[in-house]
């Protein structure tokens, strides 16, 4: 059986239903992206869209290679909702789900605390902000299912609704 592969906005509980739950991996992109070989694991948070990062000339084809690799031993293979890794999906063929936060005042200010609570950078923030102001007017425009989240409610709650978890 292949796995589901979903794709989450950030702050939304990947990275703790990824660590709750034994069939589910939370497949975080930065190792790929970039060589980390020298940064402690619990700073991955704090150097996304650091300047010195070193590219890794293998992205993005090495996390493909991750993802399909994940399919095969999990349920549920968590990606995030970048852009340029959606596309890598779907060029690649692989269906998934797209989750996205509700949009409403609350839950962005919510989001924007997480994020802050976490060490994102500045950059980072102001990214996936703009986003999350964005993406809720372009619903129509993909490609691929898509799930907007109840207001207070995060992954696990949808996991656990689907009863994938």
């Amino acid at each position: 059986m292949q796995g589901k592969v979903i794709s989450v906005f950030a702050g939304l509980g990947k990275t703790t239903v990824g660590k709750k739950y034994s069939n589910v991996c939370d497949l975080q992109s930065s190792p790929y992206r970039c060589d980390y070989s020298l940064i402690d694991k619990n700073d991955y948070e704090k150097m996304k869209y650091d300047s010195s990062r070193i590219p890794n000339p293998e992205w993005p084809h090495n996390y493909l290679k991750a993802i399909l690799e994940a399919m095969q031993k999990y349920d549920i293979v968590l990606v995030p909702s970048s852009l340029d890794v959606r596309k890598l999906l779907t060029d690649n063929n692989i269906e998934f789900l797209f989750v996205l936060p509700s949009n409403d005042i609350e839950n962005r200010q919510k989001l924007l605390e997480r994020y802050r609570f976490r060490g994102n950078s500045e950059d980072l923030i102001t990214d996936v902000m703009y986003n999350f102001d964005n993406w809720s007017r372009n619903q129509n425009n993909y490609d691929y299912p898509i799930i907007v989240l109840e207001k207070d409610k995060y992954l696990e709650d949808l996991l656990k609704d689907m009863g994938i978890i």
